[in-house]
């Protein structure tokens, strides 16, 4: 498998992982509405990974760039 093959494979996976993301998102913004004591720790959960997702794009697209 080369690596540019690898690469896109890669970019559906981090594109999976934005959509896991959105639902999850959209869950706090339920739980938000019914003012859950758990919201706070969804968020915090979500904020780290959408971070982590963010600084993985931008590794990936660089990696994709130079192929």
């Amino acid at each position: 498998m080369d690596i540019q093959k690898s690469l896109l494979e890669l970019e559906e996976s981090a594109r999976r992982i934005a959509d896991g993301l959105s639902a999850i998102h959209i869950m706090i913004l339920g739980m938000d509405g019914m003012d859950s004591q758990y919201t706070g720790a969804l968020y915090a959960i979500w904020e780290y990974l959408s971070s982590a997702e963010q600084a993985f794009q931008i590794c990936l697209n660089t990696c994709l760039e130079q192929v």
